[in-house]
C-alpha cells in the first residue's frame, strides 16, 4: 500500500468489545486507525458509519477502511471485510478546454491501470474560454456550460471503469488540475469578471468537495481535490505542471512553457515563480483549424520534405485524419524549407504542394487518396497565420518575462515544453519557425502533459499536494497588456523565424532559406 497517497486502503485489526471494555464500535476503528495515521484527527461519511457495525462483526473484526487525507483531518469513506484482491481506486484528470484526460490509478500501487481522452462537450459553445465566458453570461449558459464539462467527464469515467472492469462507486478519490475558467464552469461559478479587465476570478483556492456535489459519478462521498489557481488566466493546470517539474526546487533558472489552448509561460526556480499568460496555443492544438486534432492514432505527428515534396507520418501509421501539435511544428518548418510559404507565412501558388481553395489558398499534407475519409488533409492560409500568430505570442511571452528580470534565453538552464505533443518532435523544427529559442538544443525538453503528470503526483502523495498549495500562492503574474514591450515583441516574432536573425543564429548560419 502506497502509505503518502491522499487516498488509502487499510487493513485493519480491530479489538473486539467485552463486558469490561463496551466503547463504540466507531471509537475501536479510530484507536486501529489512530496508530496507523499519527494520531491525526478522524471523521466518517454517513455510508462510512451505516457499514461499520455490520463490517466489523462480519469481517471478525477484520476490516478494510477506505480514508482520504483533507488537509486537517483523515475521513473514512468506507468500512468494509478485508476481500481478497479488493482495491482502492482514485481518479486523476486534466481538465482542458479542448480535451479532457483521465488516469485511474490503483491506489495500493500507485500504477496507472486505465487512462482516457475525450473531447471536452463545452466546444459546442466555442473553442475559446472566452466564448464560453460569453455564454456563460446568457440565461442558463452558466448551468448549460457546467453540464457539457460534466457529461464529458461521468462519459469518461464510465469508460475507464469499463476498462477495468470496476463500478464508479469503486472511485474513492479524484484530483482535477484545470484552467482557472475551466475549474469556475465545472463548478458553476460566474466567471464573467474573468474576461474584463481587471480578470478578478471568484476564487483561486477551492473547496475540497464530495463527487455527489460536484456532480461526478464516483463514490458520492469521494472527495474531489481541485488545484488551486495563480490568477484568473494562470490556473490549476500551470500549478500542477509546476509540481511535476523540477524547477522549483532548483536554484538555476528555468522556463515552463504549456501549450495548450492557452498559452502560459513560467519562468523561475525555487525562490521566485514569474508567469504570464497569452491567448496562444490554441492553434497548435487544432482549434480553429479544419484537420486540428490531438496527438491520437492517425494524427500526421511528423512532417518533411522529400524530393521537393511533403512526407508525412502517423501516430500508431494509421490513415491520416488530421494533424496534431507537432505534426503542425514540422509542418510549417517544412514548407518553408519547400518553398510553399514564404517567412511571413503566404502561400506560395507556385509550389507543386499548393492548390487554390475555393476561397483561399491552402498547402497539401496528405493526398485524399492516402487519407481515412477521402478528403485531403489542409492547411489553409489562414491556418498557417494563426499558427504563426500563437507562436509569435508564446516567444514575446517569455522574452517579456526575461526582461523583467534583466535576463535573456542565455540566463535560462533549461526549457520544458507542455503539451499534447507526439514525443517524436525535433526540437530544430520548433526552433527554425521561432516558436523557442535559438539555445543549444539540449536545454528543451518536451514534457508532454505536465498538468496531468502533477494531478497524478498530487494523487499519490499528500505532501506533494500541500506543495501544490504552496507553488500557486508564490506565483507572481504579469499582466501582458500592461506592458509596452509586449506588442513589438510580438510584431517582431511574426515572421519565420523573427524578424531580427541576430536572436536565430544558428538558423540564420546553416538555413539558406531565409536569407
Amino acid at each position: 500500500m502506497n502509505q503518502n497517497a491522499l487516498v488509502r486502503q487499510l487493513d485493519l485489526s480491530v479489538e473486539k468489545p467485552s463486558l469490561s471494555d463496551t466503547a463504540s464500535d466507531w471509537e475501536r476503528l479510530g484507536r486501529a486507525l489512530r496508530s496507523t495515521l499519527n494520531d491525526q484527527p478522524l471523521e466518517a461519511t454517513l455510508t462510512a458509519l451505516r457499514n461499520l457495525g455490520p463490517a466489523l462483526r462480519r469481517g471478525e473484526w477484520n476490516v478494510a477502511a477506505t480514508v482520504a487525507d483533507t488537509g486537517t483531518t483523515w475521513r473514512v469513506l468506507a468500512v468494509e471485510q478485508v476481500k481478497q484482491n479488493k482495491q482502492a481506486f482514485a481518479l486523476a484528470i486534466d481538465l482542458g478546454t479542448t480535451t479532457i484526460v483521465g488516469e485511474l490509478l490503483n491506489m495500493a500501487t500507485g500504477v496507472v491501470v486505465a487512462s482516457e481522452l475525450a473531447y471536452n462537450v463545452q466546444r459546442c459553445f466555442g473553442n475559446d474560454v472566452t466564448s464560453r465566458m460569453m455564454h456563460a453570461e446568457k440565461p442558463g449558459g452558466l448551468e448549460e456550460l457546467r453540464q457539457k464539462a460534466l457529461a464529458t467527464l461521468n462519459g469518461l469515467i464510465a469508460t475507464l471503469c469499463l476498462q477495468v472492469h470496476i463500478e464508479p462507486g469503486e472511485i474513492a478519490g479524484v484530483v482535477v488540475a484545470g484552467n482557472t475558467i475551466m475549474m469556475h464552469l465545472l463548478l458553476g461559478f460566474d466567471p464573467s469578471t474573468i474576461r474584463r479587465e481587471p480578470y478578478v476570478p471568484v476564487t483561486t483556492v477551492f473547496p475540497l468537495l464530495d463527487a455527489a456535489k460536484v456532480g461526478l459519478d464516483v463514490n458520492p462521498d469521494a472527495p474531489v481535490y481541485l488545484f488551486p489557481a495563480a490568477s484568473g488566466y494562470v490556473g490549476g493546470d500551470v500549478v500542477a505542471g509546476l509540481l511535476a517539474n523540477p524547477m522549483v526546487d532548483d536554484d538555476e533558472l528555468s522556463i515552463l512553457i504549456d501549450i495548450g489552448t492557452n498559452g502560459e509561460t513560467v519562468l523561475g526556480n525555487r525562490d521566485l515563480l514569474l508567469a504570464c499568460s497569452g491567448s496562444a496555443g490554441s492553434a497548435f492544438e487544432g482549434c480553429g483549424l479544419e484537420w486540428g486534432m490531438p496527438a491520437q492514432p492517425g494524427a500526421i505527428d511528423q512532417v518533411w520534405v522529400d524530393h521537393g515534396r511533403l512526407a508525412f507520418h502517423t501516430g500508431g501509421n494509421a490513415s491520416p485524419r488530421g494533424i496534431c501539435g507537432s505534426g503542425l511544428i514540422e509542418a510549417l518548418d517544412s514548407l518553408l524549407l519547400a518553398g510553399a510559404i514564404n517567412r511571413g507565412g503566404q502561400v506560395n501558388l507556385d509550389s507543386p504542394v499548393t492548390i487554390n481553395g475555393e476561397t483561399h489558398p491552402e498547402v497539401v499534407i496528405a493526398q485524399a487518396g492516402d487519407t481515412s475519409d477521402g478528403r485531403a488533409i489542409t492547411l489553409r492560409q489562414a491556418d498557417i497565420e494563426n499558427l504563426i500568430r500563437d507562436k509569435a505570442a508564446l516567444y514575446a511571452g517569455s522574452r517579456i518575462l526575461l526582461a523583467n528580470m534583466g535576463m535573456t534565453f542565455g540566463d535560462v538552464s533549461s526549457i520544458s515544453i507542455a503539451g499534447n505533443f507526439g514525443q517524436s518532435l525535433n526540437v530544430d523544427h520548433a526552433v527554425r519557425i521561432g516558436l523557442l529559442p535559438d539555445i543549444p538544443r539540449e536545454r528543451i525538453k518536451f514534457i508532454g502533459n505536465s498538468s496531468l503528470a502533477g494531478a497524478r503526483k498530487a494523487l499519490l502523495s499528500s505532501s506533494a499536494w500541500r506543495r501544490a498549495m504552496q507553488i500557486a500562492s508564490s506565483i507572481t503574474c504579469l499582466e501582458l497588456t500592461t506592458e509596452s514591450a509586449y506588442f513589438d515583441e510580438y510584431t517582431a516574432a511574426l515572421f519565420l523565424p523573427h524578424t531580427d536573425l541576430s536572436q536565430f543564429p544558428s538558423v540564420a548560419t546553416l538555413d539558406k532559406r531565409i536569407q
